[in-house]
């Protein structure tokens, strides 16, 4: 049976990042953002999956590079973007698990016209 793909968002900061799935086929989790947590939690995704986070001047660079190793589809987002998204779904909280939560969503309904 195949695993299915999961669309994964991500807020990243610069200690932590927080992640959701869209599929919710996992808690939403604090992950350090650091090299080693980040690769042990990359390696329980399912091949194929989805993975969005926003441009935070440095700090989403370590992610992204280790999940593109991995053969992740990543989609690194214009915060105004994903703002106007948020706006656009009635979303007014401002939490780093909501912006996690919201951008899972916006990865699992619009990834197709997005530009991994």
């Amino acid at each position: 049976m195949m695993q299915p793909v999961l669309n994964v968002g991500v807020d990243v900061a610069k200690d932590a990042v927080v992640v959701a799935c869209a599929e919710h086929s996992f808690p939403v989790q604090r992950i350090p953002n650091q090299r080693a947590p980040l690769r042990t939690w990359l390696k329980s995704l399912p091949a194929g999956s989805r993975i969005g986070l926003e441009s935070t001047s440095t700090y989403h660079e370590l992610l992204a590079a280790l999940a593109q190793a991995h053969g992740y589809t990543v989609f690194l987002l214009n915060p105004l973007d994903t703002r106007h998204y948020a706006k656009a779904m009635g979303n007014r909280a401002k939490t780093d698990r909501v912006d996690a939560e919201l951008i899972a969503r916006l990865i699992a309904q619009e990834h197709t016209p997005l530009r991994a």
